[in-house]
């Protein structure tokens, strides 16, 4: 029996409610079944529960058990598994970290509000983009503070199902022996030469330019087929010495332009 303590709890329970997909499972519990080792039966009681949480709440272990044709036993042993003292706790617990996450996704308008300042038909044409590219071969580009805003792209773009390829090398787009069909492009001013260089060759080869920059007017934005010009806080930092929030943005209209995207698959 595992012995868990308190943050224990907490990060099982963080994990069990953070991702959330389109389909019917409303929680993604990958990361925790494997984790804790849970079997295939525990997985779909634990999916239950936290699908059903209100009406579990009036539901005893064998009624549970009962719906998931499973034994009261088995969920008692999920519980301990998870570091709960038992069913009652677990469900307890489970039931009001549910609804924290609930409120707190409530609450999201409050940082995503600038969103509403993106035109519906940019939104709309990122989407069909993306669908119309979702079979083939997405390059992703940016160098500098810009890097890890391309890699947390790339790597949720993979997780998403898409063939992604994460680079700035020019023979790459050059050639495109690879044969890429969409190139996304990150850069706060728009005008990186490492950057610039890698959109000139996928325009020459005619693939389709998806752009995040700072600025309205710049040489990435004018090649692209697609620009998001995100608020650039504090245009005349270059080396991002103060608080400058345009990266944060970017990521935020990156996770829910995708979420749009999914949705609409």
């Amino acid at each position: 029996m595992y012995s868990l303590s308190n943050k224990d709890i907490s990060m099982i329970s963080y994990e069990v409610i953070t991702l959330y997909w389109r389909c019917d499972m409303k929680f993604d519990i990958y990361k925790i079944a494997d984790n804790y080792k849970l079997s295939e039966t525990e997985r779909q009681v634990l999916q239950y529960i936290l699908t059903n949480i209100d009406s579990v709440l009036t539901k005893g272990v064998r009624d549970v058990a009962t719906i998931n044709y499973t034994s009261a036993a088995t969920i008692i042993k999920l519980s301990k598994k998870l570091g709960y003292t038992g069913y009652v706790d677990m469900i307890y617990r489970l039931n009001f970290i549910v609804k924290n996450h609930q409120n707190n996704q409530e609450h999201t308008s409050d940082i995503t509000s600038f969103i509403s300042e993106i035109e519906n038909k940019k939104i709309e044409d990122f989407i069909s983009m993306i669908i119309k590219h979702r079979e083939d071969i997405i390059f992703i580009t940016a160098t500098g503070f810009s890097d890890s805003i391309a890699d947390f792209f790339w790597r949720k773009m993979l997780v998403l199902g898409f063939k992604c390829i994460k680079t700035n090398s020019y023979g790459v787009y050059d050639s495109n022996q690879i044969g890429g069909a969409l190139v996304i492009g990150i850069s706060k001013s728009g005008e990186t030469e490492s950057i610039t260089k890698v959109i000139d060759y996928a325009s020459k080869n005619q693939l389709d330019i998806i752009t995040f920059t700072g600025k309205p007017e710049n040489h990435m934005a004018k090649k692209a087929t697609l620009n998001f010009m995100i608020l650039d806080d504090k245009e005349l930092d270059d080396r991002n010495l103060t608080a400058n929030y345009f990266y944060a943005r970017v990521m935020i209209v990156m996770e829910y332009l995708l979420d749009k995207v999914m949705s609409n698959l």
